[in-house]
């Protein structure tokens, strides 16, 4: 299908369209931050896509194919109702 979901889409996505933001590989995964002019070590956490099992972390069976997480960060008291509101 050519409009399927992908983690690569999904990064693309991420770094074309939200300001200042860049991808690290970090601990096994690819992580977005927010980081303006490198200013930050790595910057503030925006998502990370996860598309492999790790050690603490068996239960999502992500070693299926086209199997993947993805965690976004959010402030959850400020955003949640808005966010997941109809």
């Amino acid at each position: 299908m050519m409009n399927e979901v992908s983690p690569i889409k999904i990064i693309d996505f991420c770094l074309k369209n939200l300001d200042h933001t860049v991808l690290i590989n970090a601990w096994g995964e690819k992580v977005v931050f927010y980081n303006p002019n490198g200013s930050l070590k790595r910057g503030i956490y925006v998502l990370t896509v996860k598309e492999k099992d790790g050690a603490n972390d068996k239960s999502s069976h992500l070693d299926r194919e086209a199997i993947f997480r993805v965690n976004i960060g959010i402030k959850w008291k400020q955003n949640h109702y808005r966010i997941l509101s109809p």
